[in-house]
């Protein structure tokens, strides 16, 4: 039996779900923009190679999930949608069956800025912990790092925070997947540093080459961020957010008009969002 201490007393309730006590599963995270829900074929096929990473068998078809959403982003001009895929049964660590829980989770959100967010300052995390495996590419349950991260950009005064990989290179930060430009590419962290592959980090590879940008992805030590003249954080909810500064490092970047993040986020609003 499963009891929960609430208002001072225990009550008897319903076990709680694998992801609750494992991380045993994936999400996706889609962005309502003018009541459509944008890159919404790339969300469906990142969680549908999350489910066969992990062995979760998605309870409905792909066609259906995707006309289910596109039913919820009808209704809101502007909102934030998340699919929750879980694991079911209870069981200890071994996993007891393939099939899985679905929830999908509607948040309304004020139109903002998007694409391009506003600046921010962010600091870096002091736990390094990102690793490549074979699902690290994907937005799982097991979330910690994550959260602690964030929370740390919060006591800092911080609006993000730069996470390093266990190897001590730069990865992502708490949210989002980070670029910088140095004068003459445009990097971002390679997904070997263990970072999500995010999609909105692919239509901004995508645009940057576009725009005959030189892109390089690869393994780069924090010091590298003290050369770049520019640098921002890139996610579907916020869009491109122009990062101000670095808190540990007392750097400040360059943004405006004449910016990277501008001139990509201007290409990006062309696009039929």
């Amino acid at each position: 039996m499963w009891y929960l201490y609430a208002k001072g007393s225990w009550i008897e309730t319903t076990p709680p779900t694998r992801g609750e006590l494992f991380g045993d599963g994936v999400f996706e995270t889609i962005r309502i923009w003018r009541g459509r829900a944008l890159f919404l074929d790339e969300h469906l096929r990142r969680l549908r190679e999350a489910a066969q990473v992990l062995s979760l068998r998605i309870p409905l078809a792909i066609t259906d999930l995707k006309a289910s959403i596109e039913y919820h982003a009808n209704a809101h001009n502007s909102a934030r949608v998340k699919v929750v895929l879980l694991r079911a049964g209870e069981g200890a660590y071994a996993p007891p069956t393939t099939e899985t829980l679905l929830r999908v989770y509607v948040t309304p959100l004020s139109e903002g800025n998007f694409p391009l967010g506003s600046p921010q300052r962010v600091t870096i995390f002091p736990t390094a912990f990102t690793t490549p495996t074979p699902w690290s590419a994907y937005k799982t349950l097991s979330a910690i790092g994550y959260v602690q991260a964030a929370a740390y950009a919060q006591s800092q005064g911080c609006a993000d925070a730069i996470i390093l990989s266990a190897s001590g290179h730069i990865s992502e930060t708490s949210r989002a997947n980070l670029f910088f430009w140095d004068g003459e590419n445009l990097h971002t962290p390679a997904l070997r540093s263990g970072c999500i592959r995010g999609i909105f980090r692919g239509r901004v590879l995508q645009i940057a080459r576009q725009l005959n940008i030189s892109v390089k992805e690869g393994l780069y030590p924090p010091e590298m961020l003290m050369t770049a003249q520019e640098a921002f954080t890139t996610n579907v909810i916020q869009g491109i957010v122009p990062i101000l500064g670095i808190r540990e490092m007392g750097k400040t970047f360059r943004t405006g008009s004449t910016s990277q993040a501008e001139l990509i986020a201007r290409a990006l609003s062309k696009e039929d969002l």
